[in-house]
């Protein structure tokens, strides 16, 4: 059976974003948090990112590949179906 393992970050008045909708503050550390013990074992142990559509638009969605810390498959919760892209040519 696998195992799930939740880590989220929150500041002490439980909301996640500022009325803006920023996040910025949230996390003053994590350059400091790169290449450390710490943060490569999280890469190494993580299988799967399942984050909220703001959060994904907070970088281009082609800026997660290769340059964001997981290189998992991401899955994206929304309440809003993304725009279609047609590739049909007629």
């Amino acid at each position: 059976m696998a195992k799930i393992i939740v880590g989220m970050t929150t500041p002490l008045d439980g909301f996640v974003a500022d009325r803006s909708g920023r996040v910025g503050r949230l996390y003053p550390d994590l350059a400091a948090l790169r290449d450390s013990a710490y943060m490569n074992a999280a890469i190494e142990e993580t299988a799967a990112v399942v984050m909220g559509r703001r959060t994904f638009e907070m970088g281009e969605p082609d800026s997660y590949v290769g340059s964001y810390e997981f290189q998992v498959p991401i899955f994206v919760l929304t309440h809003q179906a993304p725009a279609c892209r047609s590739r049909m040519t007629t």
